[in-house]
């Protein structure tokens, strides 16, 4: 009768790794939209040439004009060179299969740790079911994911240390040093690495010492110190075999300390002071931080824990330390859960060993049938990462808020001096970095170790009060504004001040972006479309073919994009061509649903031809946009 069992507990099995699979496909598979990448490829590109030519690891800032040649401490050089060949590689395609790769391991590494541990497979498929949709906000394309690879399988790694005490620990404990090493010129994160370790070397100690003067208090005793002289090895490696040296420990704690850093970007401030606290993700890591608190007191109270000793104190100290950082830091939401991951299983494993009423066959089914329907629901509607904003999975395989086609403007204007000076918006200097980098320099970019505290301060002051851009311009002397016209607002003074400015012409826009050059350089003006004060009823029947012309120019960066489309209809209705204003709206609103002034325009040419009801619809959806937040 057991052996009869056997296919279908393999086929359960394989059928909960496949769901889990593809749920890491659905919440790691979306467009690359973060700015950073841009400045790690550009990097990864600068770091291989200097190999290839005999040269060291790049160790100064290369890209702006503004922090020139700045020491840098490389601490991601490794991860950015490996981002970078994936890309030589197969492009984009390329940054999203080492992406997932990533994941996929950090997931088998949190399995194997938590399998080692004690805990049954059921409960290892509802902790990674859990933990993916808890941390899919932090499955993006950065170097993090090289720790948080690396942090799983040292605590699986760990683990076996732990289930082999008795004996003495493991030799295999000596790899340690050596993972550090590498994983110390992959990402600043390896500091968790030393801290794991820690948490454990304190573990045995405590062990060791409970023990003191029991039959089995030598091999414990024996364990502590080798777990101890680990440590000492993986901290000396970590600091010496690098390019920086001992300098690399103190970087992550300066990022931590930066003023700027923790004030003003985002990811670095608390969840509790805005509005991330009601957001999914945070939400269902509060449910992971209760689960994984009432499964350790549960599976006390029943007395069926199933870790082996010495494992709980370290969980303790990391559940710990990493609440307390997700408490203070939006970026260790996610943290959190990937670190405790392994005595989540082993918690809920514990727990539910009372309630279940035996091993049943075929009992991964559960869970794989709920990791398959989060995945199904999250490629067909996206994943709920704001409560009105939605991340969808590939493609398009780059976001469109990519700044593509602004750099490919840029590129192709001649007139640009050699390093000419780009002036731009904080989230678009990386892509510029990477896209121009034998054409221009940059201002800024989203790597906040280059340019310090009060350089970033000044700049991004310098994006919100118009006195203090025009003070960096008469500074810095740029030949072009580069700005995220959308993330500034309509009503940004920067962008009304270059509105009413004699000395800037718009040149390019789209629905992020804007470029301004010198007027005496400025040959073909945007003379409609602009990302203030844009009025469409200004534009009559006289100025129709101009005004189609440049919806035309606007179509060729972007096509179907919304102020393109708006320029477009606009004069296509003002000369009579109804119809055709009707479709070209109709096509944006499918490919860009969420602009309340192209619905408000979809209902005037419903209205144009007659369709009254479809005028109603239209007009409600744009109202109903409008008053859920701005454009």
């Amino acid at each position: 009768m057991r052996r009869a069992w056997i296919p279908s507990m393999r086929l359960s099995t394989c059928a909960a790794i496949l769901a889990i699979a593809g749920l890491a496909a659905a919440t790691t598979l979306t467009p690359l939209a973060t700015n950073d990448l841009w400045v790690h490829l550009a990097v990864g590109r600068e770091t291989a040439r200097e190999l290839s030519e005999g040269h060291g690891v790049p160790n100064e800032e290369r890209f702006s004009f503004t922090a020139e040649h700045r020491p840098l401490v490389p601490h991601e050089w490794l991860s950015e060179l490996l981002f970078y060949f994936g890309y030589r590689a197969a492009g984009p395609v390329g940054i999203q299969a080492l992406r997932l790769l990533l994941v996929l391991l950090m997931l088998a590494g949190a399995g194997a740790a938590a399998r080692i541990a004690g805990a049954e497979r059921e409960t290892i498929f509802w902790m990674l079911l859990l933990l993916l949709l808890a941390a899919a906000p932090r499955l993006i394309e950065r170097p993090h994911l090289f720790t948080y690879a690396f942090s799983t399988w040292t605590l699986a790694l760990l683990a076996s240390d732990v289930r082999a005490a008795r004996e003495g620990g493991i030799r295999r404990a000596w790899f340690l040093p050596a993972l550090m090493t590498v994983w110390a010129n992959l990402h600043g994160g390896f500091i968790v690495g030393l801290f794991l370790i820690g948490c454990f070397a304190a573990g045995a100690a405590r062990s060791a010492w409970k023990a003191a003067g029991q039959r089995h208090g030598r091999p414990l005793r024996r364990r502590s110190v080798r777990l101890g002289w680990i440590l000492a090895a993986s901290v000396a490696c970590s600091a010496l075999l690098n390019p920086s040296g001992p300098a690399l420990l103190q970087l992550p704690f300066q990022l931590a300390s930066s003023e700027t850093v923790t004030q003003r970007i985002l990811e670095w401030r608390s969840p509790l002071s805005g509005s991330y606290w009601s957001t999914v993700p945070f939400a269902l890591t509060a449910l992971w931080a209760v689960m994984l608190a009432g499964g350790f007191w549960l599976s006390r109270r029943s007395g069926r824990e199933k870790e082996p000793e010495g494992w709980r104190l370290p969980g303790l100290l990391i559940a710990v330390t990493f609440g307390i950082l997700a408490s203070r830091q939006v970026r260790s939401v996610g943290d959190f859960a990937v670190f405790t991951a392994p005595w989540m299983a082993t918690a809920l494993a514990g727990a539910w060993g009372s309630l279940r009423p035996g091993s049943l066959p075929g009992r991964e089914i559960l869970p794989a049938g709920t990791a398959a329907c989060a995945a199904l629901a999250i490629a067909l509607f996206g994943y709920p990462i704001r409560p009105h904003s939605r991340v969808h999975c590939i493609p398009p395989l780059v976001a469109p808020s990519t700044p593509v086609a602004a750099a490919e403007f840029i590129a192709q204007q001649g007139w640009l001096p050699p390093e000419a000076r780009v002036f731009n918006s904080y989230t678009l200097g990386g892509y510029l970095a990477w896209r121009l980098h034998d054409r221009a320099r940059i201002l800024i970019d989203s790597r906040n170790e280059a340019y310090g505290d009060e350089l970033t301060g000044e700049i991004l002051r310098s994006f919100r009060d118009a006195a203090v851009f025009e003070q960096a311009l008469e500074r810095w002397h740029p030949d072009l504004l580069v700005l995220a016209w959308r993330q500034m607002g309509g009503n940004s003074p920067v962008l009304k001040k270059l509105a009413a400015a004699p000395a800037w012409s718009l040149v390019f826009l789209d629905d992020g972006v804007a470029v301004y050059c010198p007027r005496e350089r400025a040959t073909d003006p945007l003379r409609f479309a602009s990302p203030v004060a844009f009025d469409l009823r200004k534009i009559g029947p006289e100025q129709a073919a101009a005004a189609l012309e440049e919806g035309r120019r606007l179509s060729s960066w972007q096509p179907e994009g919304v102020i393109a489309t708006l320029l477009t209809g606009r004069a296509l209705m003002v000369s009579g061509r109804k119809q055709e204003a009707l479709q070209a709206f109709e096509r944006c609103a499918r490919h860009d649903p969420d602009s309340p002034a192209l619905w408000g325009m979809l209902a005037a040419a419903r209205n144009a031809v007659g369709d009254r009801d479809g005028a109603a619809v239209a007009k409600r959806r744009a109202e109903l946009l409008a008053a859920s937040g701005p454009e």
